[in-house]
């Protein structure tokens, strides 16, 4: 099974409308997709439940020791479900200490939701745009990074810091678990116009980024907002519009980097003591914090 969290730690560069469009176009390939919105906004899950995304989600997972299989809702579209955040997601961060010293294998509980988990290829996870315990988690359960970036001034001090944030959960991932080392594996460039500073930011995008950068950008419009308004993914509302073009592109490229694996070893690469997470704080992980 892979799965990938979709982040940049600057907001407004399209990630919830990149992990539904990405949703679709894996299903569109035949692929069985969870998509689940990390984000206590919800927007990812409003874009297929435009009148409110259930109550239960993520957060019920997380704190009543449900399976992300017990808060997953199917979509209209077969072979997609997804996951919402559930009311209390906010308050999952809060509990988990914080970022720079979560300690006692709180790190892993993300990991640990993931572990056995059957019935799907993809897991593509929508996080907030704010440094929290939560995103951390997610770094470490994930086997890649998908980074939506947009053509402005700030575009890549957020990516900078994000990056900071990959290496260092990196090396923890080598120490304590089997997973390897986090990646960020694509950079999809989105909210593209035609002004000369787009242009400009976009080829600084792509000179730091070389080949990790998709060939297809996606376009701004205007399409978005209606599609959103709708619950429906801008693949299926413009099918052939430059966007649609470039989420199916990104779909497509993201299959090709690895093979799936098989779903039930999803999250079990970590140790016994990692995975009961209720025992004293590593000391290593504290100073190197």
């Amino acid at each position: 099974m892979k799965s990938v969290a979709i982040t940049n730690a600057k907001g407004g560069v399209g990630k919830s409308t990149t992990a539904i469009n990405m949703a679709a176009a894996l299903v569109e390939l035949d692929r069985r997709v969870l998509l689940v919105d990390a984000d206590p906004s919800g927007n990812a899950a409003l874009g297929f439940f435009p009148r409110g995304a259930p109550a239960v989600g993520l957060a019920d997972a997380m704190l009543e020791g449900l399976s992300l299989a017990d808060v997953a809702v199917a979509t209209d579209y077969p072979g997609l479900s997804v996951v919402p955040p559930g009311d209390r997601l906010g308050n999952c961060s809060d509990q988990m200490g914080g970022v720079q010293g979560l300690g006692q294998g709180r790190e892993f509980r993300i990991r640990r939701l993931l572990k056995g988990l059957t019935g799907f290829d993809v897991v593509l996870f929508d996080t907030s745009p704010v440094l929290t315990p939560l995103n951390v988690a997610i770094l470490y359960a994930v086997s890649e990074i998908l980074i939506p970036i947009d053509p402005c001034v700030a575009a890549l001090a957020g990516v900078r810091a994000l990056e900071d944030l990959v290496q260092t959960v990196s090396e923890f991932r080598l120490e304590f678990t089997d997973a390897g080392p986090l990646a960020i594996t694509g950079v999809l460039i989105t909210r593209v116009d035609r002004t000369l500073v787009s242009k400009q930011i976009e080829a600084e995008v792509r000179n730091y980024f070389g080949p990790l950068a998709h060939e297809l950008v996606v376009p701004a419009s205007v399409k978005f907002r209606e599609a959103y308004a709708r619950g429906v993914p801008l693949i299926h509302y413009d099918r052939m519009g430059a966007a649609a073009s470039a989420y199916r592109a990104a779909a497509a490229k993201f299959l090709e980097d690895a093979p799936l694996a098989d779903a039930s070893s999803a999250g079990s690469d970590f140790g016994d003591d990692a995975a009961e997470g209720f025992g004293e704080p590593d000391p290593h992980y504290r100073e190197a914090s």
